[in-house]
């Protein structure tokens, strides 16, 4: 039997895919998801091509979602992916966009 979704938790997963839904945290999370360790603030702006203060922003909302992990470790903060929620959120969406390419591909033929 599939759990069903209160008004609280359709207004969590409302949040969730709000914050997936800008290209700048897909960045992020493609930048976090493929480095070997945890990175910096520093080190995710620049792997994710964006500003300090712009992912700073970013990283703030992916953090208050659950999809971030935040570590501060003396005076720097490293900040790592929830795994493997963000992994599998990747993968199925990923997929879906894949088929929907091939499709609208096919449908052209």
């Amino acid at each position: 039997m599939k759990p069903l979704l209160s008004d609280a938790m359709i207004e969590e997963i409302s949040g969730l895919f709000a914050a997936m839904g800008d290209p700048s945290r897909l960045k992020i999370l493609r930048a976090l998801q493929n480095a070997k360790s945890p990175l910096s603030q520093g080190a995710v702006a620049e792997a994710a091509t964006l500003s300090q203060a712009n992912a700073s922003k970013h990283l703030a909302t992916l953090v208050r979602v659950g999809l971030v992990i935040r570590e501060p470790e003396g005076n720097t903060v490293y900040f790592r992916p929830v795994m493997p929620l963000v992994s599998d959120i990747c993968t199925i969406v990923c997929g879906h966009v894949s088929e929907r390419a091939r499709s609208n591909y096919q449908a052209l033929k």
